[in-house]
């Protein structure tokens, strides 16, 4: 009976009288430790899948981690084969070699 009248709406002192039935006080504690409840399941499944976008973008951030170096590397070696021809192009050339 007490869990289908609106009580939730009162104030917490309000209820704290010594008028106030015990069961009416137990139909409160009751109604919003299963608020809290339903709102640490949301906050748990919000968590999981928080993680799994973590761990996709951690996933993500690896691959591309992976191409720069590749694409560090191709840099790297172009500037050396840049320098080498640019040394050959200095050096004085000789009609004998």
């Amino acid at each position: 009976m007490f869990a289908d009248l609106q009580f939730w709406r009162l104030q917490l002192k309000e209820l704290l009288t010594p008028w106030a039935p015990p069961q009416l006080l137990a139909c409160h504690v009751a109604t919003r430790c299963k608020q809290l409840d339903e709102q640490q399941n949301a906050l748990m499944e919000d968590n999981r899948r928080n993680l799994a976008e973590i761990n996709r973008l951690r996933q993500q951030v690896s691959q591309l981690h992976s191409k720069l170096e590749v694409a560090d590397n191709r840099s790297v070696h172009g500037l050396q084969k840049q320098a080498e021809v640019l040394e050959k192009l200095r050096r004085p050339q000789c009609w004998w070699t």
